[in-house]
């Protein structure tokens, strides 16, 4: 929706997450809500325009609370103003992500059957036709140049942010189950979540961007179980599931919208993604796994006392800035897992994405030759500390280990020959890279080379 004894338990609670804790994704700032669902769920505030004033709502948090919030969210926006300062909102993404904060980025954006900059009425809530949906989300059509041109723009500018090393929480279209916005209100495969699905393998394959985790984003209607099946864009196209409550049932923060949200989360984080009225403490600890909530620009001051404010800052249970655990000392996890690959060949059966899909259970072959190879794009240069390969029974005598910044030029980081293991962890490397090969040598078996996972951190 848009309209015009604390700080001790947090630091046992950092002291007590372990590596295995925040090493189940990429991205650090993802492994970190896992970490504490069910345990803590972090502030957060949203800034809406101007985007010259980038962190206007985020001071008046710190004003009322005397704290931070450990969540800072910004808008890509609409108008001339707001999009001339598109890259002032990004310089303030930056400054958060180095505070520590996990930086939020939403995307209310023009109709793409009227020019930007635009009006609220005139072009955000600007219905398409059916005839004009099939369009936009057709190849070829003017309708889906003019989609594909906004989000390169989008995109110039997340880029920078990935170069900074900011993760960023991307929330496009964002309450799909209402009607008020042109791309919501569409429900089932063609619908709102079609174009969910485009969006996302235009932005990670098309642009290439490996810094987004994915928020999957409904309002709070009476409808909301069937609007989780409705909406839905799929399993593999989402990281967070986020419910904006609006009290829009006129029933607030209660355990059936909750439970609805676990249900559909299937083991992935949840948060609160917008409100106007504050959850209560009380709500948060009956409904633990919420892991962040993010209020909504003015309204959290117009439509909640400052004493309800400081209350639900002080709980236990609520983390601001200064306890969040800093990104310098999370675990990015495995760069390399869901990466794209390339091979030099491949036994039928047997792709070389297998070796990148976190399972031990399935695997790549190669042809039954020496000299093969299999390098992994993890999507923009990384600091490389560790590769870890877990072969097959065919598995490598003689390989090296190579890294490149653009997938041309290679240099052997570490040769490992006389290998009688199966599974061989390479440590204490130092290098950045893009990409990162095996190179198979020399066989150990009259197989190829088959390697069940390779994992690079």
């Amino acid at each position: 929706m848009r309209f015009a004894c604390k700080s001790l338990a947090i630091a046992a609670l950092a002291l007590a997450m372990s590596a295995t804790a925040f090493g189940q994704t990429r991205h650090k700032s993802l492994n970190y809500l896992y970490s504490i669902s069910g345990q803590k769920t972090v502030a957060g505030q949203h800034n809406r325009e101007p985007n010259s004033d980038p962190a206007k709502w985020t001071a008046e948090v710190k004003n009322v609370t005397g704290r931070y919030p450990g969540l800072w969210s910004g808008d890509f926006l609409f108008s001339q103003h707001d999009i001339q300062h598109r890259a002032t909102m990004i310089e303030q993404a930056k400054t958060e992500w180095r505070n520590g904060s996990l930086v939020n980025i939403m995307w209310h954006t023009c109709s793409p059957a009227t020019p930007e900059p635009c009006g609220w009425e005139s072009s955000v809530q600007r219905k398409l036709s059916d005839d004009e949906w099939k369009q936009l989300l057709t190849e070829g059509t003017w309708l889906n140049g003019v989609l594909r041109s906004r989000l390169d723009a989008l995109a110039a500018h997340l880029q920078v942010l990935e170069d900074g090393g900011v993760e960023v929480l991307f929330r496009p279209l964002h309450e799909m189950n209402q009607g008020a916005f042109w791309w919501g209100g569409r429900p089932g495969p063609n619908g709102t979540a079609k174009l969910y699905r485009y969006i996302h393998d235009y932005m990670t394959r098309t642009k290439g961007l490996s810094n987004l985790i994915w928020v999957w984003d409904v309002q709070d209607f009476a409808s909301l179980a069937s609007d989780l099946a409705n909406y839905d864009p799929g399993e593999g196209y989402w990281d967070v599931l986020a419910l904006d409550v609006y009290w829009s049932d006129g029933r607030g923060y209660t355990q059936d919208k909750y439970d609805a949200m676990v249900r559909a989360s299937r083991g992935k984080p949840i948060a609160i993604g917008e409100f106007d009225k504050l959850p209560k403490p009380e709500e948060l600890a009956a409904q633990p796994r919420w892991t962040f909530f993010m209020g909504w620009a003015e309204l959290v001051f117009e439509r909640n006392s400052r004493e309800d404010i400081q209350r639900l800052y002080n709980s236990p249970r609520v983390v601001d800035q200064s306890e969040m655990p800093g990104w310098g000392g999370v675990s990015a996890g495995n760069l390399a897992r869901g990466r794209p690959v390339t091979v030099s060949s491949t036994e039928n059966g047997y792709p070389g994405a297998n070796a990148v899909d976190g399972s031990v259970e399935s695997r790549w072959s190669s042809a039954y030759a020496d000299k093969q190879h299999l390098y992994v794009d993890l999507g923009s240069n990384r600091r490389i500390r560790r590769v870890k390969v877990v072969w097959e029974t065919a598995y490598a005598r003689y390989f090296q280990v190579q890294t490149s910044v653009d997938g041309r030029t290679w240099k052997t980081v570490r040769d490992v020959g006389n290998n009688t293991s199966l599974t061989n962890d390479i440590t204490g490397l130092d290098e950045t890279a893009r990409y990162v090969k095996i190179y198979g040598v020399n066989r150990a078996t009259q197989w190829g080379f088959s390697i069940r996972e390779l994992e690079v951190y």
